[in-house]
This record gives structure tokens, C-alpha cells and sequence, in this order.
């Protein structure tokens, strides 16, 4: 049992990474989404549908290059940004172990380097209506996700949801910001982002 529990960790580790992520899960060109395609998607890995929010067309470039996916970043209850990661080059396996001892008692290492704030700002609902008011909590976890990495929604995503929920010791808000090329957007805008991220590859 232990052999096996060990082998699931190392698997999950591994495709925390990025490049790795992409070679194992043989990830597609990405679709248009819509609220429909997005919560079929979320149900199908039965994830929260009430939490999901997108990102609006100005900023979501500059979001998308700053994020493996998936992935997560931490604030806490007046906004200040928690970096879990041991090093820049950490991949997000650490959110595995980081959630669940979540506390208020607990320091955290907190970066001046962004705010909870700037980045709700960036963000819209599955209709791209800005977002209201988040209800209070001690830390809110976002989740960067997308339609298209299928499976590690539900290694990953799904876990680290499930995690925050158990966290006992605290009240954590999951945010899921869905990194899929929208629908909703500026049709004139939405092309010029798919030329640039074709651009990349």
C-alpha cells in the first residue's frame, strides 16, 4: 500500500510540470469556449460550477504566459499574495501538501508581487459581466484551468478543490479562472489573441 501511495505522489509530481504535463496528456490546439462547453467540461470532472470565472480578452495573454496549467496562487484574507513554492523553478506538486496545512497561525512567505485585487480586476464570469464582491474568507486559492488539459482537471484541479474544502482549520474560497479562448469576447480582439498565441508555437 505505501509502494503505491508513493508511486501516485511521484506521478503527480511529474505531471505538475509544464513541458512534461504536455507530453503526457498530448495536449490539443485549444477550442472556443462558451458557458455551456465550460460547465459540460467542469461537470464532466465534477468540479464546483459556481466558483468558475474567465478571464477578460485585455489581460488574458498576460495571464495565460505567467501560469502553467494547471496551477494555483494563494491570498490571504486582506489580499496579500502567499507563495508556496520553495523555488522559482517549483513546479505546483507543492499545493498538494501546502492546502491542507493552510492555518491562521501559520507565517507565510508574502511577496510583494501582486494582490488579490488586481487580479479579480482581470477576471469576469462565464457571460463576461464583471464580478461581484467575494464573500469573506481567511485565504481564497485561485485555480488556473483550462477545457482542453482534460484529465488533469480531475488530478489536479478536483484534488486541490477537494483540499481546500477539507481544510478544517480554516475557511478557504476556491476561485477557478478558466484560461480558455472565450467565446464572449470582442470577436476582432479574440483573433488577434489566437494569431499571437499561434505566433508561439
Amino acid at each position: 500500500m505505501k509502494d503505491k501511495l508513493l508511486l501516485m505522489f511521484s506521478l503527480l509530481i511529474l505531471v505538475s510540470c509544464q513541458p512534461i504535463m504536455m507530453k503526457l496528456y498530448g495536449i490539443k490546439d485549444p477550442d472556443i469556449e462558451n458557458e455551456k462547453t465550460i460547465t459540460k467540461k467542469a461537470l464532466k470532472y465534477d468540479l464546483d460550477t459556481s466558483n468558475i470565472v474567465t478571464v477578460n480578452s485585455k489581460d488574458f495573454l498576460y495571464v495565460l504566459n505567467g501560469q502553467s496549467i494547471p496551477d494555483g496562487a494563494i491570498y490571504d484574507r486582506n489580499g496579500k499574495y502567499i507563495e508556496y513554492r520553495q523555488t522559482d523553478t517549483s513546479c505546483n506538486a507543492g499545493l498538494f501538501q501546502f492546502i491542507p496545512t493552510l492555518n491562521l497561525t501559520d507565517k507565510y512567505n508574502q511577496p510583494d508581487s501582486t494582490d488579490l485585487k488586481t487580479e479579480l480586476n482581470k477576471f469576469r464570469d462565464l457571460k463576461g459581466n464583471t464580478l461581484n464582491q467575494l464573500e469573506p474568507a481567511d485565504f481564497y486559492l485561485l485555480i488556473y484551468w483550462t477545457v482542453w488539459t482534460g484529465k488533469l482537471n480531475k488530478d489536479h484541479v478536483k484534488i486541490w478543490e477537494d483540499l481546500a474544502r477539507d481544510n478544517k482549520n480554516c475557511k478557504i474560497k476556491v476561485i477557478k479562472v478558466n484560461l480558455d479562448i472565450q467565446e464572449y469576447w470582442d470577436e476582432q480582439e479574440r483573433d488577434k489573441i489566437i494569431k499571437a498565441m499561434s505566433k508561439k508555437k
